[in-house]
């Protein structure tokens, strides 16, 4: 008979290996086309090759669109970024995050893909990823998020990548900060 506590740890157990493959399968994400920070997000990436090697899983996709501004300070940019992408990693739930590089017109994608919608929530309430978000407007002419939902369902080779509405974002501010 298994006791419930040691149901607990193999759902865990087996939760954080179901990350860990979903983690090396986004790893191989890679642009499908030099011009991917201008196409859908499902058409400008290998999607159907990098997740072939998972059954089924669903995850959160947050995509940060932008053109840079001519005279952003790229130094600080990176720092910036840098420093937001170290406290995410130190939160749980990031599973990848894609640096796009800048287009000759200055357009540029990034993304993280994320274990669930909360954990990004929370991320994103941290205070040097709200630090990288108070430097946006002087970084940028423009930028624009884009939240998604990306489901593997077994037996099948393509991924769902839904949008989810504007409407079901709350405010990073009003949620609660995740435990240290």
């Amino acid at each position: 008979m298994t006791t419930r506590m040691g149901a607990d740890a193999a759902t865990v157990a087996e939760a954080a290996r179901r990350a860990r493959g979903a983690a090396r399968a986004f790893e191989r994400l890679a642009p499908v086309t030099p011009d991917y920070a201008l196409c859908p997000i499902d058409e400008g990436f290998n999607w159907a090759e990098a997740l072939a090697d998972l059954d089924a899983g669903q995850w959160y996709l947050v995509v940060f669109r932008s053109v840079r501004r001519s005279a952003a300070d790229v130094e600080m940019l990176t720092e910036y970024d840098d420093r937001a992408y170290q406290e995410a990693l130190a939160a749980s739930g990031l599973l990848h995050y894609f640096r796009g590089t800048l287009s000759p017109t200055r357009a540029c994608l990034s993304f993280c893909l994320w274990e669930s919608q909360r954990q990004a929530q929370q991320a994103s309430a941290l205070p040097l990823h709200r630090a990288a978000m108070r430097i946006v407007a002087q970084m940028y002419d423009s930028y624009q998020l884009e939240r998604y939902i990306v489901t593997k369902r077994s037996g099948k080779h393509e991924p769902q990548i839904v949008p989810l509405p504007d409407w079901l974002m709350p405010d990073a501010a009003e949620l609660p900060t995740p435990p240290a």
